[in-house]
């Protein structure tokens, strides 16, 4: 059985888009088999190879994604002719899982759903969810390329690497990922080009750009180890020295965080606090803190989520202020270099659907290149392949970009040993107050006392 992988969260929204594409499946109008259906088969959908559409169709869609307004589902209808769009926002969390399990209870599942984590594998083991993979294979609703070869392919497997092997991901599609969470740094493209620098393309032109900030009097990036986000940078080093190690190998013996490419990860993270390239209070600033030292101008990077933070930067700044973003360069020239985050939201269909064509229209307009084009500005992260940003968008591609080099897996110890790393063996690391010898060693002595 697969493990689930923790994913930062992240509500998005959908939009609006282009062209048309048909499906249709193997199953009848109202839903039921078609006479010869396999009995208790997974349901799936199938082109229909019918150019006309549906006709008064009312297509229930529900989700917790704050961003859907009537407007942009219009834009749908407006499109799409004879079908309407029946939508019913719900508050994520408790209130959102416990209206699916109602409506599955009465057998009123909408035709479209957002779904997430364990309730999206409850339903498809109750054969609720449509099976997309004929689907896949049909024209994606602004291109003529098939809808599959339009999502980013790490994030299909990101988001499957969240099921059981019960549910045979592998050969199935079970939902679509709506958006994704990535994370890039955020920065101050007016001081760069004030002080003749550009976004880096390398490493060595990533440390290069520090000094000359620190030197010009500014604090060049951001830690926010308040909230846990100074983690993050150890991961980034450690998934270019240890890409190779995961979580169960500390717990089978097979890795130790005393190994030569963690301590070097360790080593490169203490060299960079040193230099002064971290916020001096970065270990006890948090999110506020930080945000008031990248507004206010005294920080000129912020390695960020996107959520609502981007949205905060660009509404706060100084309005002569030009902001830029990039995906953080391979530290040791391996590549792809690959950001942390994931598929948090997914779109899938109901398999008792009695309007299986609008629906599979209705997700293959919600994950379409033009939705995300059209949403940049609410900072979306777009799940699409061979993202094209909208003209003047400065952000929203650099996420795109860093969820297309793919995704971090855990290359640290969990449960006790973890929490004692990152909450007590880095900072006093970095502070200075503990040798990385002997902090490093405390943690291995805390795994091999627990693997006994």
């Amino acid at each position: 059985m697969k493990k689930r992988g923790t994913l930062l969260t992240l509500s998005l929204l959908i939009g609006m888009a282009g062209a048309l594409s048909g499906c249709g499946g193997n199953r009848n109008g109202n839903g039921a088999a078609e006479p010869g259906a396999a009995s208790g088969a997974a349901p799936s959908s199938q082109a229909s190879g019918s150019s006309a559409s549906e006709e008064d169709v009312t297509l229930k869609f529900i989700s917790w994604w704050s961003y859907v307004k009537p407007e942009l589902l219009k834009k749908f209808e407006d499109e799409n002719p004879g079908i309407k769009v029946d939508y019913e926002y719900v508050a994520v969390g408790d209130a959102y899982n416990n209206k699916i399990k109602t409506l599955t209870a009465s057998n009123e599942l909408p035709d479209v759903f957002g779904i997430q984590g364990v309730t999206f594998e409850s339903l498809i083991k109750t054969n609720d969810i449509l099976d997309l993979k004929e689907a896949f294979q049909t024209p994606a609703y602004d291109k003529a390329d098939n809808w599959g070869d339009t999502i980013n392919p790490v994030l299909m497997t990101n988001m499957n690497s969240g099921l059981t092997s019960e549910v045979d991901a592998a050969n199935h599609v079970w939902g679509v990922p709506f958006g994704a969470v990535s994370v890039v740094v955020v920065y101050n493209k007016t001081l760069f080009d004030g002080l003749g620098l550009a976004a880096p393309q390398t490493w060595d032109e990533f440390e290069s750009n520090n000094k000359t900030l620190k030197e010009a009097g500014l604090i060049p990036m951001s830690y926010a180890n308040k909230v846990g986000w100074g983690d993050w940078w150890l991961r980034f080093l450690l998934d270019q020295s240890t890409r190779d190690v995961t979580t169960d190998d500390f717990l089978t013996g097979k890795a130790k965080v005393t190994d030569p490419g963690f301590v070097e990860a360790v080593q490169k993270l203490k060299q960079l606090w040193d230099d002064g390239t971290f916020d001096p209070a970065g270990m006890t600033n948090g999110i506020d803190e930080t945000q008031a030292l990248f507004v206010q101008q005294k920080m000129a990077q912020y390695m960020v989520v996107p959520e609502n933070f981007v949205q905060y930067l660009q509404d706060n700044m100084p309005k002569d202020v030009e902001l830029g973003a990039y995906a953080l360069p391979a530290w040791k020239g391996i590549e792809p270099s690959r950001t942390l985050g994931g598929a948090s939201n997914i779109v899938a269909v109901s398999a008792k659907t009695k309007h299986q064509e609008a629906a599979i229209k209705l997700a293959k307009f919600m994950t379409s290149e033009t939705t995300f084009q059209s949403l940049a500005d609410s900072n979306v992260v777009p799940s699409t392949k061979g993202y094209t940003p909208p003209e003047g968008d400065k952000i929203m591609g650099a996420y795109a970009e860093a969820a297309e080099n793919g995704f971090i897996v855990e290359h640290t110890p969990g449960d006790e040993a973890g929490i004692k790393l990152f909450q007590d063996a880095l900072p006093k690391i970095l502070l200075g107050n503990k040798t990385i010898d002997k902090a490093l060693n405390e943690v291995q002595e805390l795994i091999d006392k627990n693997a006994k």
